[in-house]
């Protein structure tokens, strides 16, 4: 797959000659590309040849533009496209009424896609149908300038709940659905925090949603603030699922919860056990992974084990103990300690602190407790580990945020088990302590 990031400057409006030199070196390519475009120019992707895959990002009120009119016109005239990528956001602080979808007109077809992802599309807006009296949304549009039967993979930021009810029931070929957290106006990823009864119902709204598709091999939710019930979506998709991925962001909802010990909802050992009758043939699993008491889950480690097809495993741990803070050393608002106390106070790490040492031994026994040892590689994270922050101005209180950490570990050729680990490269604080570590994984007690 080919990627093209592409700088539409005024002068290469006029110089057709850049446009048949991307087309020459897309045939080398079998016509399998990516066209990123992402500076203001609305005329600018007509220039290029219709593509079977096209990835374009749009980010306002910076030197990166509108797309979303350009990309319009072209899927309009490109019958080929098969999958499209576009996330729409607002990257600056000059906010002005620019698009955030499609401005539909009357009568106008979309090309039959099998590959969808969309971030930041306004569902919702109601599209002007080229001036007609009647205006519909944006959902109602798209659902008829497009045969959504053929679709086989959908990935979407939360959508509203407009196009759950528009299309469930529709989607027939889908294979492959992943619910992300809703892009904010700013393009950060917003968990779904809500409790009152409108939200619950959405949530159920999804779990039925997803029960009316038919049987997916690949399955992902996450950033919905509360878990979905497992049970009916396993009973429709559990004999086929080869993919699945629940998990939600570390202490999201601690500020609209009012608890400030409020920690994310983790999966049960009784759950997990579910999941792993359910779904006899998942190969790949992702989930948030609870620990307590200063101690390893060491019996939901054994049940992981007991995935008999299960080569791919990836954990996010919480990274802080929500119940033990300290002050900063230093606090760029005040030195008054009624706001030191408030705004620059961080959590401590939760003990102990995962290193390569125990990375490499929870990947041991995982693999040990494995009835035939198919499990290939093995993922571990602490904290929320390049997560999406989107644009807009950002002011710290304090620089000593605690630092997300991955672990991989995989199984070499020669059947040698290895793990690296990476720290999150935008935070910049004291580098952790050594990664040799004393520490065992011990029992839960």
């Amino acid at each position: 797959m080919l990627t093209y990031t592409f700088y539409s400057y005024n002068r290469w409006r006029a110089d057709p000659r850049v446009f048949e030199a991307l087309k020459l070196e897309q045939a080398e390519y079998n016509g399998s590309w990516t066209l990123e475009t992402t500076y203001d120019d609305r005329d600018s992707l007509l220039y290029v040849e219709c593509s079977d895959h096209v990835k374009v990002d749009s980010a306002y009120g910076t030197q990166y533009g509108n797309a979303i009119d350009p990309l319009y016109k072209s899927l309009i005239a490109c019958s080929n496209v098969r999958s499209l990528d576009f996330s729409v956001s607002q990257g600056g602080c000059s906010i002005s009424d620019d698009p955030w979808s499609f401005d539909w007109k009357k009568g106008d077809r979309f090309p039959n896609l099998e590959d969808l992802t969309l971030s930041g599309y306004d569902w919702e807006s109601q599209t002007s149908f080229g001036q007609s009296a009647h205006r519909p949304f944006s959902v109602d549009a798209w659902k008829a300038a497009m045969d959504w039967s053929l679709l086989k993979r959908l990935n979407l930021d939360r959508p509203p709940n407009s196009f759950i009810e528009a299309f469930q029931g529709e989607l027939h070929s889908l294979e492959s659905l992943i619910l992300r957290p809703r892009w904010g106006f700013w393009g950060d990823e917003e968990t779904f925090c809500a409790l009152d009864e409108a939200a619950e119902q959405l949530r159920e709204n999804y779990t039925n949603f997803i029960v009316a598709l038919p049987p997916l091999h690949e399955l992902e939710i996450s950033g919905m603030g509360q878990l979905f019930n497992m049970t009916p979506i396993l009973e429709t998709h559990g004999a086929a699922l080869r993919k699945l991925r629940i998990h939600e962001f570390e202490r999201d909802c601690t500020h609209e919860s009012g608890n400030a010990t409020l920690i994310r909802p983790f999966l049960s050992l009784t759950q997990i056990e579910e999941i792993n009758v359910g779904a006899p043939k998942l190969e790949s699993l992702s989930l948030d992974v609870y620990r307590s008491a200063n101690r390893w889950p060491v019996t939901l480690f054994k049940s992981l084990s007991s995935f008999p097809n299960l080569s791919e495993l990836t954990i996010y741990f919480d990274l802080e103990d929500a119940w033990r803070t300290r002050r900063t050393k230093r606090c760029f608002l005040s030195n008054v300690a009624s706001v030191w106390d408030r705004y620059c106070t961080v959590h401590e790490l939760m003990q102990p602190v995962l290193n390569q040492t125990l990375a490499q031994e929870i990947f041991r026994n995982l693999r040990m407790n494995q009835r035939g040892m198919t499990l290939q590689n093995l993922t571990m994270y602490t904290g929320d580990f390049e997560r999406r922050e989107g644009g807009g101005l950002r002011m710290d209180n304090h620089d000593e945020y605690n630092r997300p950490m991955r672990y991989e570990c995989w199984v070499e050729a020669d059947g040698l088990e290895k793990c690296k680990g990476d720290r999150e490269w935008s935070f910049l604080y004291d580098e952790l302590e050594d990664e040799d570590s004393d520490e065992s994984l011990g029992s839960d007690g």
